[in-house]
């Protein structure tokens, strides 16, 4: 599997070769679709609540006596059949929506996008970007080189402040370092940018034998999640 390396300062284009057991795989969308799914469910937060008939203001005073009226006998008027009662079964804002997803199904999963993302030649590589003091412009200039749209996520080889102030203010960009890449951030991405030789870093990673390197949990990023195209997880 191939992509394009830019070199910024020239402005030149070459082809790289990936390594096909990171990015040349082929796709198991059920595992894509599970592991994306379960991931979205552990950053749900659970706060939705609603009240039972016991927490609604009101309702005191029996309606009416309970014989002698023809009507249904009935104690209170925030009964849940009642307009205005309570909700029955209705969210408590304690739900729990964590689920554990395996560490091997972890890094497959990850494996998988990034293969989808080559196969699908959304992976753009460039090289020798450095960026002295942060300015949004001058990380809008790069972005202006290349030939990509939509949502990006940039993959660094290291935490970097600079990158960081000079990227956050420029919509539909993402950056993260390459530890904390997960599956759902790179599907939910429409084109991925490795900078300064990540590949090579993110091909280590991915092939070594402790899996437990690659994060386990939801990103860490100081920046919100992208979020889901329709039609993406099904």
């Amino acid at each position: 599997m191939k992509a394009p390396v830019y070199d910024i300062k020239t402005d030149k284009k070459e082809d790289k070769t990936l390594k096909d057991k990171v990015f040349g795989l082929e796709i198991n969308q059920p595992l894509l679709s599970e592991v994306a799914i379960l991931m979205q469910s552990n950053l749900r937060i659970g706060t939705a609540k609603t009240k039972t008939r016991g927490e609604i203001s009101g309702g005191g005073k029996k309606p009416w006596k309970q014989k002698g009226t023809g009507r249904a006998r009935t104690g209170s008027i925030r009964n849940p059949i009642w307009r205005g009662g309570g909700t029955t079964f209705g969210p408590t804002g304690e739900q729990n929506f964590k689920k554990l997803i395996p560490i091997k199904k972890r890094k497959a999963s990850l494996l998988n996008a990034l293969s989808l993302k080559a196969k699908e030649k959304q992976i753009i590589i460039i090289k020798e970007v450095v960026i002295k003091e942060p300015k949004t412009k001058v990380m809008a200039e790069v972005l202006a080189k290349l030939p990509i749209s939509g949502k990006i996520l940039m993959v660094l080889p290291e935490h970097n402040e600079v990158f960081y102030k000079s990227g956050r203010n420029i919509e539909n960009l993402k950056m993260v370092v390459y530890k904390d890449l997960n599956t759902l951030e790179v599907l939910l991405a429409d084109f991925l940018i490795l900078v300064n030789g990540v590949e090579a870093k993110l091909e280590g990673l991915a092939l070594s034998s402790t899996p437990r390197s690659l994060r386990l949990e939801e990103s860490k990023s100081k920046e919100p999640a992208l979020s889901e195209p329709k039609g993406l997880v099904k």
